[in-house]
């Protein structure tokens, strides 16, 4: 499993989400990050400046947006800007992370928010999207709704999604397509350094700003080291980066490594919990509402749906067993727990 995830981290540097032979990556030296964010500040801003999309159109459908509707046009010099149109520099949203100790702005535009709930950062996402460069070349696109786990995409994607919703409810229809209702659309304007810096993947150069059209379906909690503490709670400092959480320091992060204290002990025998069934998903979130409000330092898992049809959750509780407010399961010095 430990050799999987080094793969799969290595791997996921160079590739978003297309096939291996599709994605020649080739790296240039690594230019200072701050300088060129401030460049990619300025080709972000002059493309707001200059390009507006169809806010009038959409506002005036009849069905539920999609990525097909919306248009962005570039105003020509000495051209007027058409009516019922919007010039994203009044549109789209600033935002700011910090990502490799440099301050980073990128930029959301929201089309809708979506009523379902919303992915954590470390989550698995069902989305549809497409990508372009900034001068509006297509490089790519998913041709159906694609699972993308958030921790092994471009940096970009996980600050962006968990700012949106995913859909209130789906339904599958008779030849087989899922359709989803009110779910979170919108597009994402990227710096280089939150995309993939000096490196250049197929269709995209080396500093390459990325803007990204997606609509956001679902999303899946996920415990990467299947240790029954959700990937997004092994971030320990809480700096929304998981690579860089290890307790142990051994060669694995926290969400990688099923014995985070390196004490001996997979990390769920250092916990206790309750499971939780139902018969059907409503059922099972009646139950959990039950057990509300959870006590600091309980946790659900995420619910997993059962081969005969049912549903569970796990209540967890990170035992302190010498009470010097680190968890077990954390703690080398204490394993009292042992479930």
């Amino acid at each position: 499993m430990r050799n999987n995830f080094l793969f799969l981290f290595i791997f996921s540097l160079f590739v978003f989400n297309c096939n291996e032979d599709e994605n020649e990556t080739t790296s240039i030296p690594p230019r200072d990050r701050a300088e060129q964010q401030a460049s990619d500040l300025d080709t972000l801003q002059n493309y707001f400046n200059t390009h507006y999309y169809n806010s009038g159109e959409l506002n005036a459908l009849t069905t539920y947006p999609t990525l097909e509707n919306i248009v962005i046009s570039k105003l020509e010099e000495g051209d007027l800007q058409p009516p019922n149109t919007t010039m994203l520099s009044n549109a789209v949203v600033q935002k700011t992370t910090i990502y490799n100790d440099v301050s980073y702005e990128y930029y959301i535009l929201n089309i809708e928010q979506g009523l379902g709930e919303s992915p954590h950062f470390t989550d698995q996402v069902r989305v549809n999207y497409i990508g372009t460069t900034i001068d509006g070349n297509e490089f790519d696109r998913s041709v159906s709704p694609t699972d993308l786990d958030l921790v092994y995409t471009i940096t970009g994607w996980n600050k962006v999604l968990p700012q949106f919703n995913t859909a209130s409810a789906f339904a599958t229809n008779n030849d087989g397509t899922v359709t989803f209702e009110n779910y979170g659309i919108g597009l994402m304007f990227l710096p280089s350094g939150l995309a993939y810096f000096n490196n250049a993947v197929s269709g995209i150069p080396s500093y390459s700003c990325l803007i990204f059209k997606f609509e956001l379906y679902q999303h899946k909690v996920m415990d990467h080291d299947n240790d029954f503490i959700p990937s997004y709670l092994e971030d320990d400092d809480e700096d929304r980066d998981i690579f860089n959480d290890n307790t142990d320091s051994d060669s694995f992060s926290n969400f990688a490594d099923n014995d985070d204290d390196g004490d001996g002990y997979k990390t769920y025998r250092e916990i206790t919990y309750i499971t939780l069934t139902g018969a059907s998903r409503a059922g099972l979130l009646a139950q959990m509402l039950a057990e509300e409000p959870l006590a600091s330092n309980q946790i659900f898992s995420a619910i997993d749906q059962d081969d005969n049809g049912s549903f569970s959750v796990k209540l967890i509780t990170l035992e302190d067993t010498n009470g010097n407010g680190i968890p077990n399961y954390l703690d080398p010095n204490d394993a009292a727990t042992l479930n």
